[in-house]
């Protein structure tokens, strides 16, 4: 029987296209089991967010996003990286969610948002007798140095003051740094809330801080950002279970002792109104 040419021809190009893709080091066919699903990053913190001896991220903050993926069966592993890594690739890549985020006006608009997860204000802070007492904004800017993370919204509320960076402000790559230019001589000032707990307090003492406020900068919102490509409904449903979790009372149980009892009614109130209003099941 003669075999037509064209069949031939066919023949050949299926059998070599057959070998590329065993050949090939990824399958073209292959299913991306990562695709579309959540990453979630957070930084590493004093309180909310650390990391045990077997890599696992754990802290106050971490537990709440973990409660909230239990009520939505999310299985996605948290992972723990410096702020102004986190940021960037949370603002760059698809389908990022980055945690504690301060929601501020320059940032509205690169992410959604769910929250809050946090309110506090937030002041300058310095060893007590360091800095003078009622101490103007021109004294602070032309005798002392305030050290803050890089990248956080406080950075753009210190230039706004008129804070210079490598003049009088210092941006450290990670939250905490601060203490230890405080220690070390190398700065004067640092950001941290205002409502602070016995506990907390104790704390500071014991690592040989005796801190006091000096100059009042901003109140602050914390949520969980989102990247923008995010689907709408998972911001819908990422909220109602954070609603959840707070109204049965998981959110105060976690936080409470180590954040004001004020901020977490007013953390209760905010859920349950946008419990209504979202009409969460």
């Amino acid at each position: 029987m003669r075999v037509s040419p064209t069949l031939v021809v066919i023949f050949w190009q299926f059998a070599v296209t057959t070998i590329l893709l065993a050949l090939s080091p990824t399958n073209v066919f292959a299913v991306d089991v990562n695709a579309g699903k959540l990453r979630i990053i957070t930084e590493p913190s004093g309180r909310g967010r650390l990391k045990d001896k077997h890599g696992q991220v754990y802290g106050m903050s971490t537990e709440l996003v973990k409660a909230i993926q239990q009520q939505l069966g999310d299985t996605a592993k948290i992972e723990i990286l410096p702020w102004a890594r986190a940021y960037a690739i949370a603002v760059s890549s698809d389908n990022v969610v980055v945690y504690d985020t301060i929601r501020s006006a320059e940032r509205e608009n690169k992410f959604k948002w769910v929250g809050p997860i946090k309110l506090y204000a937030v002041n300058l802070y310095a060893q007590r007798g360091t800095v003078a007492e009622n101490a103007s904004l021109a004294d602070l800017l032309d005798k002392h140095v305030v050290c803050e993370t890089r990248n956080t919204s406080i950075v753009n509320e210190l230039l706004s003051l008129g804070f210079v960076i490598d003049k009088n402000l210092i941006l450290s790559l990670q939250a905490g740094d601060c203490y230890k230019m405080l220690q070390i001589g190398r700065a004067d000032l640092l950001a941290m809330h205002s409502d602070i707990t016995p506990k907390r307090l104790a704390e500071l003492q014991h690592a040989g801080f005796d801190l006091q406020p000096v100059y009042p900068l901003k109140n602050i919102e914390m949520y969980l950002a989102f990247s923008k490509t995010v689907d709408d409904k998972v911001i819908l449903d990422w909220q109602c279970a954070l609603n959840k979790v707070v109204l049965d009372g998981g959110f105060r149980q976690l936080y409470q002792g180590e954040y004001a009892d004020s901020m977490i009614a007013d953390i209760e109130t905010r859920a349950a109104q946008s419990q209504q209003q979202l009409a969460c099941h």
